[in-house]
Parts: structure tokens; C-alpha cells; sequence
């Protein structure tokens, strides 16, 4: 805002300039040449003095103590200039014929105006600005002893106020036009940065899928041709190994459509780390073991109120980034609680991150130095800090040694759960529990791709459960017709075009209202996604883990 009075006061000065000669000419007839030129010759120096001021003031600005001298230059300059115009009123309006008293009054009234433009954004300054010129003016008019002193007077103070109230509309709106300029300029570099980020995540993803992807038709190509068994061999692994590869580059993109669209919500419950931790440490053990890797675990007893399956999505993607970035010593998890918080530690005995490469470590497809001779697709520390936003912990990254600047920690912070509560829900339940049963459940399948529903056929029926399933709204209609009544549906969102899987499945959810209805989509727009949560049905994305279909088929079981 002072940025801006200066500026405008500056630029305002040309047209003062060029203010103070007119009024210099029309008074020079009746003040004398002498009187005329020396006020213009005053009011000019002023005015460039005060512009050269002002520009440098601005100029200064970022300096300590640099906004409390532009104040004072503005201040002093502003009153400095009212002065010296206001000497002409008082000391030629006694010497001149009223009309002319008449037009130099109409002239600093429209001086004054023109000043709010430059000084209306600091009443204080622009009301002593204008009461020392207009004061000065009046005091022209009684000097002269002309019997409407009084009268003009009266109109001057009106005037005075109405000006001050013009003011502060006027700087309430500049403020408002500021503020709503200084948002644009952020929004447009959010909006530059993002999709400077949107075009290196495409460029980096179309990079990583096409490896694989190439891979794999080269290996088709081979297994074709090839007859020898060792090269069948060879060739089958390493097209299982770009497979992988693959599915695991969809599989965190897809993380990360969910977490930044919203759709993945935490389901928090008191969890008992040190269950998890033992879970992880069993199963990482081994990996280190196969791998040449030495294996560290600590663990103490506490409880934290989370959601476990995301805090172990989070741990593991800690995990293997240490195992795959954390060259070829130790690698440990550790769990410790002090002071009401949780601490989890993930360190390994790498190279580290360089303290310049921290606020880009967790940006999609980053790899910091020396990542080429390591197996990575830059997505999983991107996942870990969406993770630990949405978990609201806290998350940090240090050197696992210090003094060596060497070592990649990160430590996740969490809140302590009460020790009651820990006790009451028994950890998070996965330690030890079979998987649910869902023999005997009665399942529609209805999806408009004959491989999806081969493959969920045969899933189901391995559980135990009686199976139909449909390609088509005709199919679905003859399933309706033939009187079979399932317990549950799993339909895919878009089934036929024009009309999703919830909607061809209404005329039998309307004759069957027991039926239960599970929606299986790859969306993840929150847009469409919002609508069934708010009818309350459950949603499972694409692809969908054999565990959370059959945990959430449970569900139905309990109610036959």
C-alpha cells in the first residue's frame, strides 16, 4: 500500500508540473511577473525535489527501516508542497479583482481533488495535505476583506470533508484491488507451478510406462520364436519382472490420483504399533537376509489412534525405499514413545539426502543423485508425504549419522492413544485373525468386461460362494426374470454407455430390497465418487485387493 501512494505520487507530479505553471500564468497579470515567477519557480523546485524523494524512497523500500523514511519523506514533501502553493492565496488574493480570486480558488480545488489520486490511500497525510492548502486559500479570501469570506469559507470546510470521505472509499477500494492483485499473481504461479508439475509428472510417468511396456513386447516377440527351453525360461522371468514392474508404477499412480482427489479417507482406531512393527519386522528380516542386508528392529509398547492399513502403507513405502536408495548397510525400523507422542524411525546406512535436495525429495518422479543405480520410479516418498498429511503426523527427514552426513532417517510423530483405550480395542486387530468367512453367499457380478469377470468368477467361487454374472443389461434383465435372489451385487461403475452399473441394478435392488450393492470402479474423481457415498453404498477401487473385497463381502454375510 505504500509501495503504491509512492508511486502515485511520483507519477502525479508531472501533472503538478505542469499545474503550477498555468496557475503562475493566469496570476502573473495582476501579482506582477516578479510575484508570479517566484511562487511557480518555488512550486516547481518543490515538486522535483519531492518526485527525486519519492523515487528513491521507493527504491529503498526492502532496507531496513526503509518503510518508516519513505513515511517521513512523504509526510514532510506533502506538507512542504502545500505550503509553498498556499503562499500565493494568502499573500496575492489581497492585491487582485475578485473574479481572478474566483478562478485560482477553482484551481486549488481542483488541485486538492487531483491530489487524492496520489495521497487519498493515507488520510492522515492527505487530510493535513488538504486543510494547509484550503486553509491557505481561506485565509487568501480574508485577507482581502471581501464580505463572502465567511460564505466561502464554509464551502471550503465542506468541501474539505467531503473530499476526506471520497478518501476513504477511494484507499478501502485501492486496498481491496491490492489485495485481489496480490491473489492473482499467487494464484497464477500456483497455477504455472502446477502445471510445470503436471507436465514433468507426465513427461516422467510416460517415460517409466513405455520401459516396461517396451520390454514386454520385445519378450513377446522372443517367447514366439524361441524354442529352447533355457530361453523360454529366461525370457518368461523377465517378462514376470516388467510385469511387476509395471503393476507397480500403476499401482502408486493410482495412489496418488486417490489421495490427491480425496476419495481415500482414514478410518482412525487405537492401534497397538508394536503388532504392526512385529509384522514388519518379520517380514523385512527376511528380505535383508535374502539380500545381504543387515536388519535392525527396536520396538516398545504403545498405541496411537490412526488408521493402520495407511500407517503401513506408509511404513512400507519407508521400507523399501530404504532398502532399494540405502545402498548396502543396515536398514531399521524403530518405535519409541516419549512425552505423549510415538516416534517411527525408518534409517538405513546409504548415502543420504543432501540437506539442498530435502523440499524436493517428496516430489513426484524425483530422484536425487546417484538414483540410476538403483531400482525406482521416484512415486513412493511423494505417497509417504500425502500419507502423512492425510494421517495428520508429523513427518521429518534427517541424516541417520549426523556428524558423517550420512543415512537417510525419517521419523514419523504421532500421538500417544490412551493406555485404556489401547487395552479396550486389543490392537488393530489383524495379529492372528482368520480371514472372514463368505461361504455361501449368493453373488451377482456385473461388469462389461468378460476378463474382469472370469477372474472374479473364480475368486468368489474359491471362497465358497454361489456365483452369476452379467456383460449386459439384457443378461441382467434375464437374471431378473428368472426369479434367483442374491445376497449381494458387485457392479462396476461404468457398465454400458449412458448408464452406470448402480443404475442397471435398480429395477432389481427395487424388487429385492435385502439385495446388497458393493460399486467396483477405477474412478477416482471425487465428483462422481461423492454421489455414491452419500447413498451410502460401499465403493472399492480398481484394481481392487482380494482381502478388502472379501473383508467388505463379510459385511453381507452377518445380515443372511
Amino acid at each position: 500500500m505504500l509501495r503504491f501512494t509512492l508511486e502515485q505520487s511520483a507519477k502525479a507530479a508531472h501533472l503538478g508540473l505542469l499545474g503550477a505553471l498555468v496557475v503562475g500564468a493566469v496570476a502573473a497579470p495582476a501579482v506582477g511577473p516578479w510575484g508570479a515567477g517566484a511562487w511557480t519557480g518555488g512550486s516547481l523546485a518543490v515538486l522535483v525535489g519531492r518526485n527525486a524523494l519519492l523515487k528513491r524512497a521507493v527504491r529503498r523500500l526492502p532496507e531496513p527501516g526503509g518503510t518508516l523514511a519513505a513515511q517521513r519523506v512523504l509526510g514532510v514533501s506533502s506538507v512542504v508542497l502545500a505550503l509553498v502553493l498556499a503562499a500565493l492565496p494568502v499573500t496575492a488574493f489581497p492585491a487582485i479583482h475578485l473574479d481572478l480570486r474566483f478562478v485560482l480558488t477553482l484551481f486549488f480545488c481542483c488541485w486538492c481533488a487531483a491530489a487524492m489520486s496520489s495521497l487519498g490511500m493515507r488520510p492522515f497525510i492527505f487530510s493535513l495535505y488538504l486543510a494547509l492548502l484550503l486553509g491557505g486559500t481561506v485565509l487568501g479570501w480574508f485577507r482581502a476583506q471581501d464580505p463572502q469570506a465567511l460564505a466561502i469559507g464554509a464551502g471550503l470546510l465542506l468541501y474539505w470533508a467531503v473530499l476526506l470521505v471520497f478518501s476513504r472509499s477511494f484507499a478501502q477500494r485501492i486496498r481491496e484491488g491490492i489485495a485481489i492483485r496480490n491473489e492473482n499473481a499467487q494464484l497464477v504461479q500456483q497455477l504455472s507451478a502446477a502445471n510445470a508439475a503436471k507436465s514433468r509428472f507426465i513427461m516422467s510417468a510416460s517415460h517409466d510406462l513405455r520401459q516396461p511396456l517396451h520390454a514386454i513386447g520385445l519378450l513377446g516377440g522372443l517367447l514366439t520364436r524361441a524354442t529352447n527351453p533355457a530361453d523360454l525360461d529366461n525370457a518368461r522371468s523377465a517378462l514376470m519382472s516388467a510385469l511387476q514392474g509395471l503393476n507397480t508404477l500403476f499401482t502408486a499412480i493410482m495412489d496418488l490420483s486417490n489421495l490427491d482427489s480425496g476419495t481415500l479417507r482414514p478410518n482412525p482406531r487405537t492401534v497397538a504399533l508394536h503388532e504392526l512393527v512385529g509384522r514388519l519386522d518379520a517380514e523385512y528380516r527376511v528380505l535383508c537376509i535374502e539380500t545381504g542386508r543387515r536388519w535392525e528392529c527396536r520396538s516398545e509398547q504403545a498405541s496411537v489412534r490412526t488408521d493402520p492399513v495407511l500407517l503401513e502403507r506408509l511404513l512400507r513405502n519407508l521400507l523399501d525405499n530404504a532398502l532399494k536408495h540405502g545402498g548396502q548397510g543396515a536398514v531399521r525400523l524403530e518405535l519409541t514413545g516419549q512425552g505423549g507422542t510415538v516416534d517411527l524411525r525408518v534409517a538405513d546406512t546409504g548415502p543420504g539426502i543432501a540437506l539442498h535436495d530435502r523440499a524436493r525429495v517428496f516430489d513426484e518422479f524425483y530422484r536425487g543423485a546417484g538414483a540410476g543405480e538403483t531400482r525406482g520410479i521416484g512415486l513412493g516418498l511423494a505417497i509417504v508425504r500425502r500419507l502423512a498429511e492425510l494421517l495428520e503426523c508429523r513427518l521429518q527427514v534427517t541424516f541417520t549419522d549426523p556428524l558423517a552426513m550420512t543415512g537417510a532417517c525419517f521419523t514419523l510423530e504421532l500421538p500417544m492413544a490412551g493406555a485404556d483405550a489401547a487395552a479396550a480395542h486389543g490392537g488393530d486387530g489383524k495379529s492372528g485373525e482368520a480371514p472372514p468367512d463368505v461361504a455361501g453367499l449368493s453373488i451377482l457380478v456385473v461388469d462389461d468386461d468378460a476378463t474382469v469377470l472370469g477372474a472374479t468368477r473364480a475368486v468368489l467361487a474359491q471362497w465358497g460362494c454361489e456365483v452369476r454374472t452379467c456383460r449386459s443389461s439384457a443378461e441382467l434383465a434375464a437374471i431378473g426374470d428368472s426369479g434367483w435372489r442374491p445376497d449381494v451385487a458387485l457392479a462396476d461403475f461404468k457398465f454400458e454407455p449412458g448408464l452406470s452399473g448402480p443404475q442397471a441394478l435398480a429395477p432389481l435392488c427395487a424388487a429385492h430390497p435385502a439385495m446388497g450393492l458393493v460399486v467396483v470402479t477405477g474412478e477416482t474423481d471425487a465428483s462422481v465418487l461423492a454421489p455414491l457415498a452419500e447413498l451410502g453404498l460401499p465403493v472399492l477401487g480398481k484394481p481392487t485387493d482380494p482381502q478388502e473385497l472379501r473383508l467388505t463381502l463379510s459385511l453381507f454375510k452377518s445380515m443372511t
